[in-house]
């Protein structure tokens, strides 16, 4: 970061545009590594330079960038914008894996909002570029996101097989926080077709390996809230109401608003089904995560 600060200094002073632009990058990469804020403001700087120098390829890569960081701060129509133009100029450039993995993301979101049919229409159509360029790391997101999809429609079976194939790319290329949060899903898979205790196994088990990887927070909240699914189907609703504030606190820490959104849910149908009042501020939070994110379907915390 200090030397890419102090090369935005020197190609703003020679008005160089492509150095100004690959400075001004690394220090928004360096920032959204670090989860530092000003990584917006970098990439945007970024992004004009590349427009000022004419380099194409530079720009569709920067939109593509600041989708990211819009979609991980909840903004995500920006963020289906910036994903929309990033495919667009990557087609036009010829970058097929480019513009697919945009499209990937677009199914994402749409996934994440409850938009199903528009989701998975999106990701299926990214498949066969995958299989074709034999890209195990996206072929193996993709299926994961299927997976997903299918969980929420609640077609069980067809979300097992999907994730099971997805597993297989994902253990090849050793991608240990993305299979921990795969296994969270098989277990709230478990969990919704009536096995509560094989779901609560899994998710105790991946919860364990993440305690031992550095970083592997990322799929905390979404563990502990399976747990407690799980729990909450055992009749154990203390232990159930521990797992959703573990969620709750994991969540937060990250700043995801999609999990934070997910366990105020969890946390709400609780109270409701102890026949208690779930606190004013509590409620009001998740309305307004959902009217932010425009979520139109929620995951259940009880089938």
């Amino acid at each position: 970061m200090r030397w890419a600060q102090r090369a935005i200094a020197e190609a703003e002073a020679a008005d160089d545009p492509e150095a100004l632009g690959t400075a001004a990058f690394v220090m928004g990469w360096a920032h959204g590594a670090l989860g530092r804020d000003g990584a917006e403001s970098f990439l945007q700087k970024s992004l004009e330079a590349y427009r000022k120098s004419g380099n194409l390829v530079r720009q569709a890569a920067l939109l593509m960038n600041l989708g990211v960081v819009y979609q991980m701060k909840g903004r995500w129509d920006e963020a289906l914008a910036c994903y929309e133009q990033a495919r667009q100029e990557s087609l036009k450039l010829g970058s097929t894996v480019d513009a697919t993995l945009a499209l990937m993301n677009i199914g994402e979101i749409l996934s994440d909002r409850g938009e199903l049919i528009e989701a998975e229409q999106a990701l299926v159509e990214t498949l066969p570029v995958w299989r074709a360029a034999k890209y195990r790391y996206l072929l193996g997101g993709c299926l994961w996101l299927l997976g997903r999809v299918s969980l929420q429609a609640g077609r069980f079976e067809e979300a097992l097989k999907r994730l099971d194939e997805a597993k297989a790319h994902l253990q090849h290329v050793r991608a240990e926080q993305e299979l921990l949060d795969l296994d969270g899903r098989v277990a709230e898979c478990r969990v919704r077709m009536g096995q509560p205790a094989v779901g609560l196994e899994l998710a105790s088990g991946a919860l364990a390996r993440a305690h031992t990887l550095k970083g592997a927070v990322k799929a905390t909240s979404l563990l502990e809230r399976v747990r407690g699914h799980a729990l909450l189907h055992l009749s154990d609703f203390g232990g159930a109401r521990q797992a959703y504030v573990a969620s709750l606190v994991a969540a937060r820490g990250r700043k995801d608003l999609l999990e934070t959104s997910l366990s105020l849910k969890a946390l709400i149908d609780l109270d409701r089904m102890e026949n208690a009042q779930p606190p004013a501020e509590i409620v009001a939070e998740s309305t307004e995560l959902t009217s932010m994110l425009k979520i139109r379907t929620v995951e259940r915390t009880a089938s």
